[in-house]
């Protein structure tokens, strides 16, 4: 405010020259004062003229007119031509200078002066009230109002549809610092309403409060990472000066308008608006915010306290952030979804409520606590599902805190039902484990942790392992809840050192299924992305001692009695499809037990392997429900998406393969001469195999 002192120094005794002049006449007329060139520190005037034409009478109106060629002030107001100020209607004493109606005018290249009107009342003893109405500003309109009495200033400005382009060019040029707020490449639109009151002395301000209300607001930053549009909010403040320190409050209420910050895109209504409150402290260069209060709708509620010191950032900065209220699945989908893309947790049905609380010392996260009550999380894609969780898991840095506790009521894994649980952890600094036996009921069995570590959570590699074992499931009810084939037998075995790191999933063990009467081995196992887009996972299995007749019932692929051995080594699935395995199963001729097979099964046989059966065309075969025979078999040598096959005995022309060996009278074999097949004619086959098979049992 040092336009104040500076328009007073020069005004002051100007006025005690007319005043004396007025002291020595008491007649009325019109008076000349050609003032010429006048000069301070740091501005000046040159052509400087004043005119008076004073009515006679203490009731008479005087008309006053000051005209000066070139002012010239301080950056950043710079310098104004023909400047005239005019005062119709005015009056002149001794001791004061009373204008109920100036005008003012005059050249200025950033401000326009077109016959500005207002009020002015200046005493000569340094007393001022001086009032402009409807100034021209930034496209807008504004009323400017300055007191001064007895070396303290106060100043109200209120603002109309300022245009914020034309702020940022008006703030420039007055040298306000935008960088921060607006750096280079930054867009900003809308229009601002305005209400500012501030007042202080010679020294500076002291108190400031008001109002600022942005609408139609839209901005946009270079990179494209931060944007808005429609928005509509306002920021209120009252901040004041005591003693040494800055003390106020300051409020902002978000009403309309979308936001995005990457990857975080909000949109925010009447019905879910932003209301963001707290009290502020500057002391010694130290930045205090006390009573934060942040609420979106009744979906978040925010509260916390910080100090910092903005020279010394991140170390100063101390804080306590408080989150009393956050509602799934709004918070989810606003502020969690987007960081999750490409996770199992990217497209959730959630429900339930969280709080907690952060605690910030020295910039660094000290200890947080997060509660859980009743979150349900359900996949879309039907890979994971978790209900009813509860708990309130505790974390410190020096890795000292008690142990947590967290309890799921229900859930899935691939569809396959979770039951009630109940886990111990213990967080670390960077890590967790289990700190006792956990069980997960599965089916009409259980998943039974022995251990569980998870290390390096914070960094871009974490290492998670556990033991666990599998008591009997029923593979019939696993079959049903997968949508699977019902297979026959138990699933059970035990998963030693298991290991994920680098996104890829390993088992140190084999896990055995008793199935059909016999047993699955499933070996060097290893998943990579479990939960990604496109799972990749790499298997050996064994089967030994299969009860065919199970098998072939269970699928409707027409009867064979027998047992049955196989391997599938070496194979890999992508998004659950194989693409490579070497494949083989057939009955051994080591072991003694009764070999029968139905027509309708030879005949899917002949279908699969692409032969012929050698006696099939007479037809006094076609009264047989069974034949004997002597070994059966497929192999499959998968390589992308093309199979090429083999039986269990070359043929006697050197050219096919033997699906079936026949054994006894009627004697049936089967021989074929496709080689390779794709991958997917195969799966056809066989799925019509087993479709014509429900059909006629239907």
């Amino acid at each position: 405010m040092w336009i104040l002192p500076t328009l007073l120094r020069f005004a002051l005794p100007t006025w005690m020259l007319i005043t004396l002049l007025l002291m020595a006449s008491s007649a009325s007329g019109r008076w000349m004062l050609d003032i010429g060139d006048v000069q301070g520190d740091g501005w000046s005037m040159t052509g400087v003229t004043l005119e008076m034409t004073l009515a006679p009478g203490p009731t008479g109106a005087d008309a006053i007119r000051l005209h000066v060629d070139h002012l010239h002030l301080p950056d950043p107001v710079g310098s104004a031509k023909a400047l005239e100020v005019t005062c119709p209607g005015g009056r002149l004493e001794p001791t004061r200078l009373k204008c109920p109606a100036i005008r003012l005018s005059g050249r200025h290249p950033w401000l326009t002066l077109n016959q500005v009107s207002g009020q002015l009342d200046l005493g000569f003893d340094g007393r001022l009230e001086l009032t402009l109405k409807q100034l021209p500003l930034a496209d807008g309109r504004m009323d400017v109002s300055v007191t001064h009495d007895a070396g303290q200033w106060g100043v109200r400005a209120q603002g109309q549809r300022l245009a914020l382009r034309e702020v940022r060019g008006l703030a420039e040029r007055v040298g306000v610092p935008l960088e921060v707020l607006m750096p280079e490449g930054f867009r900003m639109e809308g229009h601002l309403a305005l209400d500012f009151k501030g007042r202080g002395g010679m020294d500076g301000i002291q108190a400031t409060q008001g109002r600022v209300v942005w609408g139609d607001g839209a901005f946009a930053g270079a990179e494209g990472t931060l944007a808005g549009e429609g928005l509509g909010m306002s920021l209120q403040w009252d901040v004041r000066q005591e003693g040494s320190a800055w003390q106020g409050v300051l409020a902002l209420d978000w009403d309309e308008g979308a936001l995005y910050v990457d990857p975080v895109f909000l949109e925010v209504g009447p019905e879910q608006p932003v209301r963001v409150s707290t009290r502020v402290d500057w002391h010694d260069g130290r930045l205090s915010v006390k009573d934060l209060a942040l609420a979106w709708g009744e979906d978040l509620r925010l509260a916390g306290q910080a100090s910092l010191d903005p020279a010394h950032l991140p170390g100063s900065l101390k804080a306590t952030l408080d989150v009393d209220r956050a509602r799934l699945p709004a918070v989810y989908e606003a502020f969690l979804q987007p960081f999750a893309y490409g996770t199992v947790l990217d497209d959730l049905e959630t429900g339930g409520l969280i709080s907690g609380r952060l605690q910030i010392r020295e910039g660094a996260p000290q200890r947080a606590a997060l509660t859980l009550s009743g979150v349900d999380a359900d996949d879309r894609k039907g890979r994971l599902g978790l209900y009813g969780l509860d708990g309130r898991l505790i974390w410190k840095s020096d890795g000292a805190a008690p142990v947590s506790h967290v309890s799921l009521e229900g859930g899935h894994l691939y569809r396959i039902p979770l039951g009630m649980t109940r886990v111990a952890l213990q967080l670390e600094q960077d890590g967790v484990r289990l700190t006792q036996e956990a069980r997960v009921p599965i089916l009409d069995g259980e998943l039974r942790m022995h251990g569980l570590e998870a290390l390096g959570l914070g960094s871009d590699d974490p290492v998670v392992t556990f033991e666990a074992s599998v008591m009997p499931i029923s593979m019939e009810r696993l079959a049903a809840s997968v949508g699977r084939p019902l297979f026959t037998g138990t699933l059970a075995g035990s998963i030693p050192r298991v290991r994920y790191q680098g996104g890829e999933l390993t088992v140190g063990g084999r896990l055995v299924i008793q199935a059909f009467d016999g047993m699955i081995r499933v070996g060097n196992l290893r998943l990579r992305e479990p939960f990604g887009v496109a799972p990749v996972l790499w298997a050996d299995m064994e089967m030994d001692n299969l009860d065919l007749a199970s098998i072939t019932n269970t699928f409707e692929f027409g009867l064979i009695e027998g047992r049955l051995r196989g391997h599938v080594r070496d194979m890999i699935l992508v998004n659950w499809e194989p693409v490579r395995f070497d494949a083989a199963l057939y009955t051994p001729l080591d072991q003694r037990f009764r070999r029968r097979i139905s027509q309708r099964a030879v005949d899917n046989l002949v279908g699969l392997g692409g032969g012929v059966g050698g006696m099939l065309g007479t037809g006094f075969l076609r009264f047989f429900d069974s034949f004997g025979y002597r070994q059966l078999g497929l192999s499959c040598r998968l390589r992308g998406d093309v199979c090429e096959m083999d039986g269990v005995a070359p043929a006697p022309d050197g050219v096919g393969y033997y699906i079936i060996q026949g054994a006894g009278l009627p004697r049936v074999e089967v021989i074929g001469f496709t080689r390779q097949v794709a991958w997917r004619d195969l799966i056809q086959r066989l799925q019509a195999a087993v479709e014509a098979g429900e059909v006629s049992e239907s």
